[in-house]
């Protein structure tokens, strides 16, 4: 019997850990880098199937509602995405985009990222699809287990800027969806 994956893939030898090595160009190819988690299972009997873990993907139950209730506060535009795309929005024009690479690794450091354009911060181009101007930008991620799942960015394009409630709505959301994610 013909090999089905021959000629489709590369030949990697398992270490006495029981590990591999996932070749450059496809860690580059599939955006996976360090300290991304994958999800391991068998197919067929006897084949491995290799994919990217991605919990928010659960979250498209809960997102919804959890807008809902953010914008009974905060009157901006807010995205809550996964380490890759916006999951969930208020505002159609985000819908399934990608994120600026800017966003991603921003929001791997862990830490809630407040820009404002009037202390002269750099404001970020949050999805790669279309430039956006906003005033101010807050970035707060969503943290499970020590392991950044996504986060709730919330950006501001009119005069008006958001304030300290803003922030703790945001960082509060964030909480939440930790915690109902599996």
């Amino acid at each position: 019997m013909e090999d089905k994956f021959e000629g489709k893939g590369v030949v990697r030898r398992v270490d006495e850990l029981g590990r591999i090595v996932l070749p450059r160009e496809m860690r580059k190819l599939l955006d996976i880098k360090e300290g991304c988690r994958l999800q391991i299972g068998i197919v067929d009997g006897d084949k491995f199937l290799l994919s990217k873990y991605m919990p928010m993907n659960n979250m498209k139950d809960y997102a919804p509602t959890a807008i809902n209730a953010m914008e009974c506060v905060i009157e901006h535009d807010i995205l809550i995405c996964d380490l890759e795309q916006v999951v969930c929005t208020n505002k159609k024009k985000y819908t399934d985009k990608k994120l600026h690479v800017e966003t991603q690794d921003l929001l791997y450091k862990r830490d809630v990222v407040v820009r404002k354009s009037q202390d002269n911060s750099k404001m970020l181009q949050v999805v790669k699809e279309f430039d956006i101007h906003p005033i101010c930008e807050l970035f707060v991620p969503i943290v499970k287990d020590g392991d950044v799942l996504g986060g709730i960015i919330v950006v501001a394009m009119e005069d008006k800027c958001f304030d300290d409630g803003t922030i703790k709505v945001a960082k509060s959301y964030a909480k939440f969806l930790a915690e109902i994610l599996p």
